[in-house]
């Protein structure tokens, strides 16, 4: 069985498969939109270790059936370690290895993600919950890297919030993406709807400098905008901090101070914020539901969608009566 699919060859509804991140992904290919190259390493896998380790498959059942919570910190603990010394088939590791070969390399290497088969479903929303790795370059580190988002689907974090949306932990499935590093300028998120205001007629764009994890996992307070869709219009400009700057040099990443000179200056001029609005309306057309959706902006200046899911926090239509002004 063939548990590595390049991701052009993925079918958009392979999501028991590959996962809701890589299906979406897909589907974004198919309809023509700039996705980084890469593979996904199916869900079958992870099922498998689940299967030949009768030790970590019997710590999940405690875990279904405590409700104390120390004491599934304590196996949170035990399953990651399980997982840690877990030895990949060797037929799996070749199969890895032998399409990184084929993939598109650079020097910044590759982003190591979880595509997890409930990630991107109407009802919950797991992303977020399982760890990403980015520019990582050596294959052994990729492979090492395919077991550390294994392992985060078993963290105290990812289990705390299974057992709060009453999701049975052996419904899990996660497929892990690997994909060609692009070495942002700007990265950000756009929801295609406005999810502050719960207003689908208007689109929230928020924007860094370098690469986006920093943005993603609230580490700084990004740039942010907000725009009209029909007519598309720039209604609010609210510059951040920026304070930190992730650079795609080496892995682990290097975080550094961002110079003053850059953070008092807006990430996205106005030509662009409007391109990226445009190509949102387009990706919340083609996935027919608005979209959260991660992007940044390559070196060619050209705008790369890095994934995109559902969002899940919208109650309905709405519009506001009062139109925020722009601050600077």
């Amino acid at each position: 069985m063939q548990l590595v699919q390049y991701l052009k060859d993925i079918k958009p509804e392979d999501i028991e498969a590959h996962g809701g991140k890589a299906a979406n992904l897909a589907k974004l290919l198919e309809l023509g939109f700039h996705v980084p190259s890469g593979l996904c390493i199916s869900s079958e896998a992870f099922v498998q270790m689940l299967k030949k380790n009768q030790n970590l498959r019997a710590h999940l059942r405690k875990v279904e059936e405590s409700e104390d919570f120390e004491e599934i910190l304590e196996i949170s603990a035990i399953i990651q370690k399980t997982i840690s010394s877990y030895a990949m088939p060797e037929d799996l590791v070749s199969e890895i290895s032998t399409k990184l070969n084929h993939l598109k390399t650079t020097e910044f290497g590759f982003a190591v993600r979880s595509s997890a088969t409930i990630e991107d479903g109407s009802e919950i929303s797991f992303a977020g919950q399982a760890e990403s790795f980015l520019c990582v370059r050596k294959q052994p580190d990729i492979i090492q890297s395919v077991k550390e988002v294994w392992k985060s689907v078993f963290s105290e974090r990812a289990l705390i919030y299974l057992k709060t949306k009453n999701i049975p932990l052996f419904q899990v499935k996660m497929a892990v993406l690997v994909q060609e590093m692009i070495p942002a300028k700007v990265s950000g998120v756009m929801f295609t709807a406005n999810v502050v205001t719960n207003n689908t007629e208007e689109i929230l764009i928020n924007s860094t400098w370098g690469l986006g994890d920093q943005l993603v996992s609230g580490e700084i307070i990004p740039d942010t905008y907000v725009l009209t869709k029909n007519p598309p219009k720039i209604i609010q400009r609210t510059l951040g901090d920026k304070e930190f700057t992730s650079e795609p040099h080496m892995y682990p990443l290097a975080i550094t101070d961002t110079p003053k000179e850059t953070r008092s200056v807006f990430s996205l001029d106005e030509k662009t914020l409007y391109d990226i609005a445009e190509i949102g309306l387009r990706v919340e057309s083609g996935m027919e539901s608005p979209q959260d959706i991660e992007w940044c902006i390559g070196p060619d200046g050209g705008l790369v969608i890095l994934q995109s899911r559902p969002i899940t926090t919208l109650s309905g239509p709405s519009s506001r009566e009062e139109k925020p002004q722009e601050q600077r």
